[in-house]
């Protein structure tokens, strides 16, 4: 169903992750007889994607719908199960529902499918309405990490930093914990565990007791990862502000990547009269469970193979590429025939023709992205706000009030705007002088209104804001673990800072350093002055959580000419830069290595700071 998750030599195959979900999906619905309704939270429908195509809701006649306060239902559908996240905001909703169909039709059943976990307080509120009797089958769906990529899973939980840092909601880390127990039981024992952060060490704890619980139905064989890294978004929090110059990165940064799609207006598209049969079946299938047809859908992963080549690169190489790919179909396509003879024509119309016709589409399609995206990089104020965050990154003038800030304050800047870079000034200083930060306050109070003073209350939270602390933790770690690098190639690059054109996310640095031999020994005492404990265990045999040893196994004899797979988890987020830099880690023949990453879910600067400021 799914088969760019399987990957080619891959040995963690994430597909049976997507199967494990999507099996559990149907043996719920089939406990439900009848004629069905799916109505799904709008935090779902993405989800939903991942895990099943359209067609398997076609095949059995059910017909989704999007949660809305008012729901007109067939009055013979005998059946409506919701499928939500465990919010108890939406209860009421359910509540209205049930009081407004129980007029039209009687003896229709109501269902609620919650994922990943039911939540008594949803309970509750159902209860404290009246209508907790009116759902037959209430259940959950542990779908708590989801496949995104051949290489990557996440949570899908924008807000689980706020919840975590400025909410006090916990509810993510146990869920992240219960996702790691899932995945060593499909993929077996992973014994070794390095962490950093508070809050990993607490996912950390919370799986090692789940998987002490599950001893006696596991038997603890050694899977296929070999080791575990846990890091606490807290201990970096300069990368998810910092502006990504990888293509991925920047689509997402400026028109947001959501479930491996990206939706634009289909007249900044070519029109798509020479494509062929199967172009459109594939437009079609990548359009959302609820798709909107006036707009342009287009997948984004390591399936669609001209996007697996130009996602990780720096933004200065991709326009390159994709003109050398145009220039290169454009000889196949208008090479001369006149040489040929008729078998070898045919053969070039029924075989290579559809795949360049396919190429030159997809070719059209980034083109048409990277011009957009030209566009938005060449604007002055994209280029002034680089300058102004590259200036705090090097850690220039970092005490001072900024000017370039001050001027944005009196132009009443996008709020955003300016709390980014006020933040990248923060961190880059590890916190700001009590006197600094106060004038900055007093700026934007005057300027925005009282009301801001809630989002920087958000922000103090989170630690984004902070008086300035005596270890200087980024100034001594951009020294030590080379963070800034100031003769970076971003066309063919040796390092990873290509991905901020010269900064290095310390995130990616310090699993860098921890491929190295006794590597996370000597780290230690370099990222000790981060927030939170720095920690490392070890799960030997009957630990208890066991799994499938055979899953992309090999054999003990051949394990020196196997990369070792590291499973490296973020606890609040990653953006897409990171995640380029980890793969670029991975391609390095050296390291031998194989990166699974985990996140709670794909981050950048924007959707970062705004689950921060709302209210």
């Amino acid at each position: 169903m799914f088969p760019h998750l399987k990957g080619h030599g891959q040995r963690v195959n994430l597909q049976l992750l997507q199967e494990a979900a999507c099996r559990e999906l149907v043996q719920q619905l089939e406990r439900i007889e009848g004629s069905k309704v799916i109505v799904l939270d709008e935090a779902m429908i993405g989800p939903l994607d991942l895990v099943t195509r359209p067609k398997l809701f076609a095949d059995r006649g059910i017909r989704l719908l999007a949660l809305k306060p008012e729901l007109h239902l067939p009055r013979e559908v005998a059946n409506v199960v919701y499928v939500v996240r465990p919010r108890v905001a939406l209860m009421e909703q359910l509540a209205g529902h049930v009081k407004a169909g129980g007029r039209g039709a009687a003896n229709r059943q109501y269902h609620i499918l919650f994922a990943p976990r039911r939540s008594c307080l949803c309970i509750s509120q159902l209860e404290a309405g009246g209508v907790l009797g009116s759902f037959g089958h209430i259940a959950e769906l542990a779908w708590n990490y989801l496949p995104l990529d051949v290489d990557l899973v996440s949570m899908e939980l924008p807000s689980a930093f706020r919840d975590v840092s400025v909410d006090g909601d916990t509810s993510s880390l146990y869920q992240a914990a219960v996702g790691l127990v899932q995945l060593q039981r499909l993929y077996g024992r992973i014994p070794k565990i390095y962490g950093k952060g508070e809050f990993a060490h607490r996912v950390w704890e919370h799986a090692k007791q789940l998987g002490r619980d599950e001893r006696t139905l596991y038997n603890g064989d050694k899977g296929v990862v070999d080791q575990l890294i846990l890091l606490d978004r807290g201990i970096d929090l300069l990368s998810p502000l910092a502006t990504q110059l990888t293509y991925e990165g920047l689509i997402d940064e400026f028109y947001g990547i959501r479930q491996n799609k990206l939706t634009l207006p289909a007249e900044n598209f070519p029109s798509e009269g020479g494509g062929n049969v199967g172009s459109v079946s594939r437009a079609e299938e990548s359009q959302s469970l609820l798709g909107d047809s006036e707009k342009k859908t287009i997948l984004l992963h390591s399936g669609e193979q001209l996007y697996a080549e130009l996602r990780n690169k720096h933004f200065n190489e991709v326009t390159k590429l994709l003109a050398r790919k145009a220039r290169e179909i454009h000889v196949q396509m208008h090479a001369t025939s006149q040489d040929k003879s008729v078998q070898e024509i045919k053969s070039f119309v029924e075989n290579l023709l559809p795949q360049l016709m396919a190429q030159k589409k997809a070719t059209s399609e980034h083109t048409a992205i990277a011009g957009l995206l030209h566009e938005q990089v060449n604007a002055v104020r994209f280029a002034d706000d680089l300058a102004a965050e590259q200036e705090f990154m090097v850690c220039a003038d970092i005490d001072k009030p900024s000017a370039y800030i001050e001027d944005l304050i009196a132009c009443k800047a996008d709020l955003r705007r300016v709390l980014r870079l006020i933040c990248l000034q923060c961190n880059a200083a590890s916190g700001l002088k009590e006197k600094l930060l106060n004038h900055y306050k007093r700026e934007l109070v005057h300027v925005y209104g009282l009301e801001v003073l809630l989002t920087i209350s958000n922000l103090e939270k989170s630690g984004l804001l902070h008086l300035q602390t005596e270890s200087r933790a980024y100034s001594v770690l951009r020294k030590t673990l080379h963070l800034t690098v100031d003769d970076n190639v971003e066309v063919e690059p040796k390092d990873i800072s290509y991905v901020h054109s010269f900064y290095a996310p310390l995130t990616a640095r310090i699993v860098e350093h921890s491929l190295k031999p006794l590597g996370w020994q000597s780290l230690k005492s370099q990222i000790n002055n981060l927030p939170g404990p720095t920690f490392e265990d070890f799960q030997a045999q009957l630990v208890g959580i066991g799994g499938r040893q055979t899953v992309g196994t090999v054999s003990e004899g051949s394990l020196l000419n196997v990369p070792r797979v590291v499973l490296v988890c973020f606890v609040g987020g990653c953006t897409f830069a990171e995640i380029a830099a980890l793969r670029f880690l991975a391609a390095q023949e050296d390291n031998n290595v194989e990166f699974l990453i985990a996140t709670t879910k794909v981050v950048n600067k924007h959707s970062f700071l705004d689950s921060l400021m709302s209210s």
